[in-house]
């Protein structure tokens, strides 16, 4: 029999290797992508992928490798892979470098849900990351206004809770673009200075935002708790440490548990399991996206109230022109000229902003409308 620790040792080694070797894979797609952007390629090639799997399970078996498992891993390679090509052909084309420094401003501290985001984002920028910590959401979008920092990561929607209105309302005023989107998995769970029995819990912090999306295991597990609404669930973490009394607790992360000496004592409490947060990234200097590349549109509308029919019109010349419409949601328009119950509408269009598609239906629709903004065209993070 082999000694543990020298198993462990091979183990270590092996991982070493395939580390090696996928960071060289990396490097490969890289030029893949240096390739398909001078001859107008597309990122995806769906028979090469289906192609290369199946020829990956054959191997698998030959091996005794489970061949569903090796497809799993593979897939996530790939669609890697893909994000690294897109990356790659976007700073190109906008004669920008992911080796640089930059600056980002997010909501809250270290170990927030939008200090998450922030990391996974820009994980690919190999220069320095001056990420700034911010209290609201308008000081996110002002430190990008000023020049202060280049990016702002704000949260625009959740799959349990819906729409963010504070940030949909910062969008109507700012002046900077939206570039970029990422998804976050939020993984919520209930944190304390220590472990404690549900029942003896008596008050409870966190961000809106959680409260709202845990709310049916609060209602059903801490009916009679207190709660305090913070600005961020990283300051609710917070108050619960300086506290040190494991009557009160805080929704956060397991990661952000660590930053401010918190155990989880239950987690997964989200309404909806399958719980991700959709994150934009603005900035002063608006991008060109590749038209190989698979773009998201995002404008926002305001239409002629008293003219019937006027939003179905906006949104037939969307159908008319087979423009996929992946959001719509309207808002009170902030400061309306014309009187109070006028709305601003929010939409995310699949397509690149240079398109003739979109320019067309963007003049097309401007007769039935007041006002119109191009929020921002980015790369879709979903890569197609």
């Amino acid at each position: 029999m082999r000694d543990l620790l020298q198993c462990r040792d091979d183990i270590d080694r092996i991982d070493s290797q395939i580390l090696k070797l996928l960071q060289e894979r990396m490097d490969v797609a890289t030029d893949i992508a240096s390739y398909k952007l001078a001859h107008n390629q597309s990122i995806t090639d769906s028979v090469r992928e289906h192609s290369k799997l199946q020829t990956l399970r054959n191997k698998a078996k030959e091996l005794g490798l489970p061949p569903s498992y090796i497809s799993d891993v593979y897939k996530l390679i790939i669609r890697h892979t893909c994000s690294v090509e897109q990356e790659y052909i976007v700073a190109k084309a906008n004669e920008s470098s992911i080796d640089r420094d930059t600056s980002v401003a997010y909501l809250g501290t270290k170990g927030s849900y939008s200090h998450v985001a922030t990391c996974r984002y820009f994980e690919g920028f190999k220069g320095k990351i001056d990420a700034h910590g911010c209290g609201s959401f308008s000081e996110i979008a002002g430190l990008v206004e000023t020049g202060k920092c280049e990016f702002g990561v704000l949260p625009i929607e959740n799959s349990s809770s819906g729409s963010i209105n504070d940030v949909l309302d910062v969008m109507q005023t700012t002046k900077a673009s939206i570039v970029g989107e990422i998804f976050v998995p939020i993984d919520h769970a209930v944190l304390g200075v220590e472990n404690i029995d549900l029942s003896k819990i008596t008050d409870l912090y966190s961000h809106p935002q959680p409260v709202t999306q845990c709310s049916h295991w609060i209602k059903d597990l801490l009916p009679n708790v207190n709660i305090h609404y913070t600005k961020a669930t990283t300051e609710a973490m917070e108050i619960v440490s300086k506290l040190k009394d494991p009557a009160h607790v805080a929704i956060g992360s397991h990661m952000a548990a660590s930053f401010y000496n918190l155990v989880p004592i239950f987690d997964n409490i989200a309404n909806n399991i399958h719980n991700f947060t959709r994150f934009i990234v603005i900035s002063m200097t608006p991008i060109t996206v590749p038209q190989s590349i698979s773009a998201k549109t995002s404008i926002s509308f305001s239409v002629q109230k008293y003219q019937p029919g006027s939003l179905i019109s906006v949104l037939s010349e969307f159908s008319k022109r087979n423009i996929n419409m992946t959001k719509l949601i309207s808002r009170p328009k902030i400061e309306s000229s014309r009187e109070t119950w006028e709305e601003i509408f929010f939409t995310d269009l699949e397509g690149n902003i240079d398109a003739p598609a979109m320019q067309d239906i963007l003049e097309e629709i401007k007769p039935f409308t007041n006002s119109l903004k191009v929020l921002g065209c980015y790369p879709n993070s979903e890569v197609k």
